[in-house]
Formats: C-alpha cells, sequence, structure tokens
C-alpha cells in the first residue's frame, strides 16, 4: 500500500513551526485572507511562518478565492503552493508562478468535477465545510479522476480512521488540521502530532 506524503494545515504559531520541522511532514499550511477561519493568518504572522519554515518544507498558502494582488502578495513571500478553496479566478490561474492545490468541499460527490490546468498539481477532497474537522463520504469519491495529478484527503482525518482513509482513497498526500490541535485551540498538540505521523507511516 502507497504511503501517502502529510501535511499539517493551520499552522499559527512558531511551536507549530517546529513541530512539523521536529517530525518532518512534507507540507505545512498556512491559513490567510480567509476571515471566517479561526485559524486566519495576519499579512505578518504568514511572513514570519514562511520565513521560520525555510526550505525544509513545502509551504502551502491556503486561502479562499484569492485575487491576483493577495497571490502576488504569497508569491513574495515565499510561500510554494497554493491552495485555493471557493472560487478560482482564471487570471489567478494564468498569472501566478506557484503551482495550485485545487480543493473542493464535497457536498455532492457528484458536483465535484475536477478542473484541469497545467498549473494543478493536485486535487484537495475535503469535508463539506473547510476547516470543520467533518469528514466525507470517501467510498462516494472512489471514482474520483485525479487525471495524474497527486490526490490529497483531508477533512476529518484523526489517528483513529486515517489508515482507513488511506485504504479507501488510497491518497498521495494526507492532510489535517483540526485532529491536531491542542484542546485551547492555540497551535498544535505534538502528541496529537506524534500519533498521527506514526500511523500513517506504519508498516506502508
Amino acid at each position: 500500500m502507497n504511503i501517502p506524503e502529510i501535511k499539517i494545515c493551520g499552522l499559527t504559531t512558531m511551536r507549530d513551526v517546529r513541530l512539523v520541522l521536529k517530525y518532518k511532514v512534507d507540507y505545512a499550511g498556512v491559513v490567510m485572507f480567509c476571515d471566517k477561519s479561526r485559524r486566519n493568518n495576519t499579512l505578518e504572522n504568514a511572513w514570519k511562518l514562511a520565513a521560520a519554515l525555510g526550505s525544509q518544507i513545502q509551504k502551502v498558502a491556503v486561502c479562499d478565492s484569492p485575487t491576483r494582488e493577495q497571490v502576488q502578495m504569497i508569491e513574495h513571500m515565499g510561500y510554494d503552493i497554493l491552495q485555493v478553496h471557493g472560487e478560482l479566478n482564471r487570471e489567478v490561474l494564468s498569472t501566478t508562478r506557484l503551482p495550485v492545490f485545487r480543493a473542493y468541499n464535497v457536498h455532492n460527490p457528484d458536483e465535484v468535477q475536477p478542473e484541469h490546468s497545467d498549473k494543478i498539481i493536485g486535487y484537495v477532497l475535503d469535508g463539506a465545510v473547510a476547516g470543520s474537522g467533518e469528514k466525507f463520504e470517501w467510498n462516494e469519491m472512489k471514482n474520483f479522476d485525479r487525471g495524474g495529478k497527486k490526490l490529497m484527503l483531508a477533512g476529518g482525518l484523526t489517528a483513529d480512521n486515517v489508515r482507513e482513509g488511506i485504504i479507501a482513497m488510497d491518497p498521495d498526500i494526507v492532510d489535517v488540521s483540526s485532529y491536531v490541535e491542542r484542546k485551547n485551540g492555540e497551535g498544535k498538540d505534538e502528541d496529537k502530532i506524534r500519533n498521527f505521523v506514526e500511523r500513517v507511516r506504519k508498516n506502508g
């Protein structure tokens, strides 16, 4: 069975940065330009997190319907990948120099149709509400046509169910945020990150 890469999303603190580097995950997600998210970062903090992550990990800017100007700021801050929820503006897609993870919140599986562009390097299948920690019905998305691009499984993953998700969807990347947060909501929990990483990488 494929061992997927790991993305820890929703970083907000320097402690979060130290944890994702310590456990050698593959991607770190930083939410910005998304006021409705409790994990939304100011530009100043997003810049600091990017600088602290350095080149040891792929830095993913997670946005909701970003404008061209916002994407230009993300590029300037040194992020490696743009993850877009909501609307993906054609101008944004045509002008950005960053590769794109195109995210879909799965309400009705029949309505999730992959968009095609050379700049889109992967698709993110997430729960109906991004960042809610709720999963979708994996079996209903088994036939999603990834078209040779990476598939990222997100939404409601935990150390207890991630192996089931890997078996069901055979993703290239698993993405976790809510499960690995501390109980007080201030940043990530080291024990939960360790448990999640161990479960993903256990025995292939």
